[in-house]
């Protein structure tokens, strides 16, 4: 894609829909793999949206129609909404248009409400001025009503000399962020947000330099865990538009992350889908060629805890013990004794006392003769019964040697107000592996990090979020 993105202006060419077995692997690093979709024709194909198991997306493929329309620059064939019903991943059937949305100009992309009742799109707005016809871009809803959808209407927002595009909208249906060049702004497109109040649509506010830069930024994609992503042609990529992501969970502290390859290449790739756990999705690309802009699917095998929460510090089990009542003055022969077991004994009316380890203690404190030891009166006896924080755990060795089977294990671990759902392993040495309990034996010596990645749901949330911890091992030479 390059600056025709912006106005939807593609210059295409004739082609066929490609059968399954056309379905090629274009990258498969050790985290990533994409994988072409069966849906993707010899002219652009891009801007997947997921709900439910429908895909929409755009296309420019061959309309069915006696009459071919061209736009102002006289390009042959626009770009409509098409949707298919999900197989597999990778593999859809039913495609087929939207009627009454579909005009004889450019639709798209898409963003559909939760409830699958409410599509949001971009449209050409073909307007006459002084110095011929302008093409602008607005956004336009359509509402299903007994499985139909009604006609466009624009969003009343949308202000006459400027272009709207590329809506996203959140999850509750009442945040919608979308590409524009309406107000002062950073670069060419930003992104705006406008929120919905009581059916109604707030003025646009930019996103801010946090998020915009001198450039364009495009096709953004608000995820169900408030994730924003977006396409930009910012100077610090490593194509033309690459993809980027903002955690508005915490607005002040995050940072524009650019998304790893193969997600990003040194071609344009845009128009990013994902799931819920923000491991999955589709996006478009046009890194090859010969096929234009396709959609790929992409299935994260190893994701990245790098900023990952770590939950808990470690305890090191550590407690106060003290008494309230104190010995009558002439008791001068007397005095408190603390008795954790083991033959740890403290004379103290308050002390601090660490154990080495979670069980059960028998604890006593003791009125003893100061000279003797002997016990004049039991003042306490209770068993302390210390658990295992809800943390997570590495249990494994510290050393050992090159080439010998390491076991390592996680079960111990647990995360309060949080379901564990998958746990991953980085062990410093470019190999990943997944499970509670895994093997793994190291090439060469030396010191090792070795990552524990834990994506657990919020049980209140429901949300995803990402966890970690860390833990070194040497390894050493066999002697």
């Amino acid at each position: 894609m390059k600056s025709y993105i912006l106005y939807l202006f593609l210059l295409l060419i004739t082609g066929k829909i490609l059968h399954a077995e056309c379905i090629v692997v274009l990258e498969d690093s050790s985290r990533i793999k994409i994988t072409r979709l069966n849906i993707n024709t010899a002219q652009s194909d891009f801007s997947p949206f997921v709900i439910n198991k429908e895909l929409y997306f755009i296309s420019a493929r061959p309309t069915n129609v006696a009459v071919v329309y061209t736009d102002v620059n006289n390009v042959t064939e626009m770009t409509n909404i098409y949707s298919g019903i999900k197989k597999d991943s990778i593999s859809f059937k039913k495609i087929s248009s939207l009627p009454i949305i579909n005009s004889k100009y450019n639709e798209g992309p898409v963003t559909i409400n939760n409830k699958g009742d409410i599509i949001y799109f971009s449209g050409n707005e073909i307007r006459s001025g002084k110095n011929g016809n302008q093409n602008l871009l607005k956004i336009y809803s359509s509402k299903k009503i007994n499985n139909k959808w009604t006609k466009p209407e624009l969003l009343p927002f949308c202000k006459d000399d400027f272009s709207y595009c590329h809506p996203s909208i959140s999850k509750d249906g009442n945040t919608l962020v979308f590409s524009s060049n309406c107000g002062k702004g950073y670069g060419g497109m930003d992104l705006f947000i406008v929120n919905s109040f009581n059916g109604s649509w707030s003025k646009p506010v930019n996103a801010g330099n946090k998020i915009n830069s001198d450039s364009n930024e495009l096709f953004p994609f608000l995820s169900e865990n408030n994730i924003l992503f977006f396409s930009s042609n910012r100077n610090n990529g490593i194509g033309g538009l690459d993809i980027y992501s903002f955690d508005l969970n915490d607005p002040i502290e995050s940072e524009i992350a650019h998304l790893p390859e193969p997600l990003n290449s040194p071609s344009d790739d845009f128009g990013i889908w994902v799931d819920s756990t923000s491991e999955n999705g589709y996006f478009s690309t046009n890194r090859v060629p010969e096929y234009k802009d396709d959609i790929y699917y992409f299935a994260t095998l190893i994701p990245d805890f790098n900023n990952g929460k770590t939950p808990i510090v470690k305890n090191k089990f550590c407690y106060t013990f003290f008494e309230e009542t104190t010995l009558e003055a002439n008791d001068t022969n007397l005095t408190y004794e603390w008795n954790f077991g083991s033959g740890q004994k403290v004379r103290s009316l308050k002390t601090r006392h660490c154990f080495n380890k979670p069980g059960n203690y028998p604890i006593q404190l003791n009125i003893v003769e100061k000279n003797s030891g002997e016990i004049f009166y039991s003042e306490a006896s209770y068993t302390l019964n210390i658990e295992e924080p809800e943390q997570l755990y590495i249990t494994c060795c510290d050393t050992i040697n090159v080439g010998k089977e390491l076991k390592i294990d996680c079960e111990r671990s647990a995360i309060k107000g949080y379901d564990i759902e998958k746990m991953y392993w980085h062990f410093g040495d470019g190999r990943y592996n997944c499970g509670y309990s895994v093997k793994h034996n190291f090439k060469m010596s030396g010191t090792y990090t070795i990552q524990l990645g834990v994506l657990a749901r919020n049980q209140v949330t429901k949300k995803i979020e990402r966890f970690k911890i860390e833990k070194k091992i040497t390894v050493i030479e066999n002697t």
